[in-house]
C-alpha cells in the first residue's frame, strides 16, 4: 500500500503546473547593441570584390533603338550582349512600322508609336511625318524613360523617316527628365544621295544639345572594314559587330569587379555635360605585342574618328591575367596620357585568370564640341538648317592628296634646277658675259647716234669748215 501511495504522490506532483515565470524585461539599447555585435561577429564578411559586384549589379541601363535601322542594331546587340540581359539591361525598339517590330529578336521589347498617324505602316522615309508621329505620342514616349535607369543609350540610323524625324523628340524628353543619355547614330552611305545626308545632319544638330555625349558612325567607314565583294547585309553586320564589341567592353567594365574598380560614378563623370563628342573602342592583344602598336590599334577605331589631344576625360580599363607586367601597363598608360595631355584620366584594372598571355583594354573618351569646332577654325554657331552641308571625308582626303602631290612636283622642279646649275656653272657665266657685252654694244650705238645728231644740228657752211 505504501508503494502505491508513493506512486500516486509522484503522479500528482508531475501534473502540477510549473510556477509562472516572471515576464522578461525588454532589452535596453545597450544590451541590444551587444547582442547584435555578437551575432554579426560570427557572420562571414563580404570581400571588396563581392561588395563591388553587388553595387555594380544595381546599375541599370536601357538601350533604345528608334526607327527601322535603330531597331535592327538594337536587335543584333541584344543577341551579342545576352550575357548582360540578366543584369538589368533592357533593349527596346521603337518604331511606327508594326511589321518591322514583329521581325526583331525576342530579347527586344517593342514599342509602337504614331499609330493614329501612320496606322502602323511606317512613315515611308518622310522625315516630317516621323517628327509628327513623335510629337503626337510624346506622353506615351515618356513611359520609356519613366523607369529610372542610370544610363539611356539612344541608337538610330539617320537619313530615313521615323528615326530621323522622331529621335530628336526622344532625346528632348529624356533631357527634360534630367537623365544621362548617350547617343549612337549612323550616317547614310554617300551613294544614297546628298538629300538623305542633309536630313541626317539636320537631325543630329537638333539632338546634340539634349545629349550628354554622342558618337557618329558613318556607313561609309564599312568600306574600310569589308572586303571588295560583300553583300549589303553582311556589311551592316560588320558595323553592328564592331559596335557591339565596344559596348560589351564598356558593360564588362561596369559590371565586372576589378582590382582597381571602375564604377558608375566614374562613367557618369566621363559623360557629364552636354553635346560632347564620344569615342569608344576595345582592343585585344598578346602580351608579347609591342605596347606602342597596341595603343595605336586601341586609339584608332575603324568606324569612328576622334582626336585625343582634344579629350577632356578619358576612362580606360585594362583586363589581363595576374601575371600582367607592370612595365607593359606603365607603357600603355603613359602613351595614352601623352596623347591626351589635358584630360582627366580614370584608370581601372581587372584580373581575369582565364586570360593567359592576353590583354584587353576598353577605352571611353569625351571632348566638348567647342574644341572640335575651334579645331576647324570656325565660330561656335548653329547654322541655318537649309545651309547645312555635310563635309565629306573623301573630299578632305582628296584635297590633302592633291596638295601633297603639288608640293612634291614643286620640290622636284626645284631639285632639277639646282642640279642643272651645279652641272653647268660655266654655261651660266657665258650667258651672263654675253648679256653684258650686248648691253655695252647698245650703249655705244646710242652714243654714236647722239653724236651724229649733233653734227646735223650745225649749219652746213660750218660743217664744211675744216676743224
Amino acid at each position: 500500500m505504501k508503494k502505491i501511495k508513493e506512486k500516486a504522490k509522484k503522479i500528482k506532483a508531475k501534473k502540477k503546473p510549473a510556477p509562472a515565470s516572471k515576464p522578461k524585461k525588454k532589452p535596453t539599447k545597450k544590451k541590444a547593441a551587444k547582442v547584435l555585435k555578437k551575432k554579426t561577429a560570427f557572420a562571414p564578411k563580404k570581400n571588396k570584390a563581392e561588395e563591388a559586384d553587388f553595387s555594380a549589379k544595381r546599375v541599370k541601363i536601357k538601350v533604345v533603338g528608334i526607327g527601322g535601322g535603330g531597331g535592327n542594331i538594337v536587335s543584333e546587340l541584344s543577341k551579342k550582349l545576352k550575357d548582360f540581359s540578366s543584369q538589368k539591361i533592357d533593349f527596346v525598339a521603337a518604331n511606327t512600322d508594326n511589321q518591322a517590330l514583329n521581325s526583331l529578336s525576342k530579347n527586344v521589347r517593342t514599342f509602337a508609336f504614331g499609330q493614329k498617324l501612320t496606322r502602323g505602316l511606317g512613315t515611308g522615309r518622310d522625315v516630317v511625318l516621323g517628327e509628327r508621329a513623335g510629337r503626337e505620342d510624346a506622353e506615351k514616349i515618356k513611359s520609356i524613360f519613366a523607369e529610372n535607369k542610370d544610363l539611356y543609350i539612344i541608337v538610330s540610323s539617320l537619313g530615313g523617316g521615323t528615326g530621323t524625324g522622331s529621335a530628336p523628340i526622344f532625346a528632348k524628353i529624356a533631357n527634360d527628365l534630367g537623365l544621362t543619355v548617350l547617343g549612337i547614330f549612323t550616317l547614310p552611305f554617300a551613294f544614297e544621295g546628298k538629300k538623305k545626308m542633309d536630313a541626317a545632319i539636320d537631325s543630329l544638330h537638333k539632338m546634340k544639345e539634349n545629349l550628354n555625349a554622342y558618337m557618329v558612325l558613318p556607313n561609309e567607314k564599312i568600306f574600310g572594314l569589308a572586303k571588295e565583294e560583300i553583300s549589303f547585309t553582311d556589311a551592316l553586320n560588320l558595323l553592328n559587330s564592331q559596335l557591339s564589341s565596344s559596348l560589351e567592353g564598356l558593360l564588362r567594365t561596369v559590371y565586372s569587379p576589378g582590382l582597381i574598380n571602375i564604377d558608375w560614378a566614374d562613367i557618369k563623370t566621363i559623360l557629364e555635360g552636354k553635346k560632347k563628342v564620344a569615342y569608344l573602342n576595345i582592343a585585344k592583344s598578346k602580351s608579347s605585342q609591342n605596347p606602342d602598336d597596341f595603343v595605336k590599334s586601341l586609339l584608332k577605331n575603324p568606324i569612328l574618328e576622334y582626336k585625343f589631344e582634344n579629350a577632356d576625360n578619358v576612362l580606360f580599363n585594362v583586363e589581363g591575367s595576374k601575371n600582367l607586367s607592370l612595365q607593359s601597363l606603365a607603357q600603355i598608360s603613359r602613351k595614352i596620357s601623352e596623347l591626351a595631355p589635358n584630360a582627366k584620366i580614370i584608370f581601372g584594372l581587372t584580373q581575369n585568370p582565364k586570360m593567359k598571355n592576353e590583354l584587353k583594354i576598353t577605352i571611353l573618351a569625351t571632348a566638348s564640341e567647342g574644341k572640335k569646332e575651334a579645331e576647324k577654325g570656325g565660330p561656335k554657331t548653329k547654322p541655318n538648317s537649309k545651309k547645312k552641308k555635310a563635309k565629306s571625308d573623301n573630299l578632305k582626303n582628296i584635297k590633302t592628296s592633291v596638295d601633297k602631290e603639288a608640293a612634291n612636283v614643286q620640290k622636284k622642279e626645284e631639285d632639277k634646277e639646282k642640279v642643272e646649275k651645279e652641272e653647268a656653272p660655266e654655261a651660266e657665266e657665258n650667258i651672263r658675259r654675253n648679256a653684258l657685252e650686248i648691253k655695252e654694244a647698245e650703249r655705244k650705238a646710242i652714243e654714236k647716234e647722239e653724236e651724229d645728231e649733233k653734227i646735223f644740228e650745225i649749219p652746213a657752211f660750218l660743217r664744211k669748215k675744216p676743224r
